[in-house]
């Protein structure tokens, strides 16, 4: 069995504090040891984050799939979200990459920058819903890092690794000509929850509560890696945005992109929210955050993978397809919507 170790430092560099709010009677190891380390699912392999690193085994036959999100807040997350929130988001987030690939979701590096010392309340909530989050996906911390930053907002990265069958892995690039293009649900939700928190007050207020949770609490398309693995050629999250994550496949398969539009199935939020014109189409395709997943799979198994994803309690639905045409991408509509306006999404750059 091959062996991984992973770096692992729970400390906060240096005993700066930053900012005035300081937790009563706690430092940074008392706080590993209270709120960080029972993460470990007392998993022999992080022992306890007392060592400075992980030692990992990878199944035999199989490999591991490893990948990074940071969520900043302000830009990820809200301002002053609460901590349990950013907890859920920052992990789930993560798992959705897993997902993509077809990888089991096994563990997690857990990396967070302080703009001023937490207080008991705001870890212990932090904590609390990791903890859940552990049982709830099968998961465990096998370290990180705290440390403080020159910054006014959090800071919050999350390395996943997720184990996967040899040479099983779902990559973007593996679509073939003629492929259909199949979203796992709907989208446009995360988009339309961020602009109700955001134009709340300004006078143009409208809630979408559904809508908000979904932005604020992803749901990570995992448990379906059987699924994935047998009749997906390639796949990719909606993070970005459905048309620019589509394109992702494409350019990656060296295909283009054909979308249909009009053929979208929205959520009753959405739907509602795009007949009272608080809410439009390009939005919806263009916001991102939904980490629905974008599959791509032969003609010939569309109906058996439509029918596998529908027995998981999902709700596909055919989007477009893809085309060896000199990677060109086309948007097909009763309305005239151009292709680069829809297919920027968001970027932070």
């Amino acid at each position: 069995m091959d062996m991984v170790r992973f770096i692992m430092d729970m400390s906060v560099t240096g005993d700066k504090v930053v900012g005035d709010k300081k937790a009563k009677n706690m430092d940074e190891f008392s706080a590993i040891e209270k709120y960080f380390a029972p993460l470990t699912m007392g998993q022999e392999a992080a022992a306890d984050l007392q060592d400075d690193g992980a030692v990992l085994c990878v199944p035999e036959g199989h490999e591991f799939v490893v990948t990074s999100d940071t969520l900043n807040e302000g830009v990820h997350f809200m301002i002053g979200e609460a901590s349990d929130m950013s907890a859920c988001k920052a992990l789930r987030v993560n798992l959705s990459d897993l997902a993509s690939m077809g990888a089991t979701p096994l563990c997690y590096q857990l990396n967070i920058a302080f703009s001023s010392t937490p207080d008991d309340m705001w870890l212990e909530a932090f904590s609390r819903r990791l903890l859940e989050e552990n049982k709830h996906f099968d998961i465990f911390c096998s370290g990180g890092d705290t440390t403080s930053i020159k910054s006014d907002n959090l800071s919050i990265s999350i390395t996943a690794i997720g184990v996967v069958p040899k040479g099983e892995a779902v990559r973007r690039g593996g679509a073939q000509d003629g492929d259909v293009l199949i979203l796992t649900g709907m989208i446009g939700d995360a988009a339309l929850g961020l602009k109700c928190l955001l134009e709340k007050g300004e006078g143009n207020v409208f809630s979408y509560n559904e809508a908000i949770t979904r932005y604020r609490i992803p749901e990570p398309r995992v448990g379906i890696e059987n699924i994935l693995h047998e009749y997906v050629n390639a796949a990719i999250d909606v993070s970005d945005g459905v048309i620019a994550d589509s394109i992702h496949i494409g350019r990656a398969s060296g295909l283009g992109v054909q979308i249909d539009l009009d053929k979208f199935v929205y959520s009753n939020s959405v739907q509602n929210a795009l007949e009272k014109r608080h809410f439009s189409v390009e939005e919806a395709v263009c916001g991102g955050d939904d980490y629905e997943l974008i599959l791509a799979v032969s003609k010939e198994n569309q109906e058996n993978l439509m029918l596998a994803l529908k027995k998981n309690n999902l709700k596909p639905q055919v989007i477009g397809s893809l085309i060896n045409n000199g990677l060109k991408n086309t948007i097909l509509s009763n309305k005239p919507y151009r292709i680069d306006d829809l297919a920027r999404g968001w970027r932070h750059f």
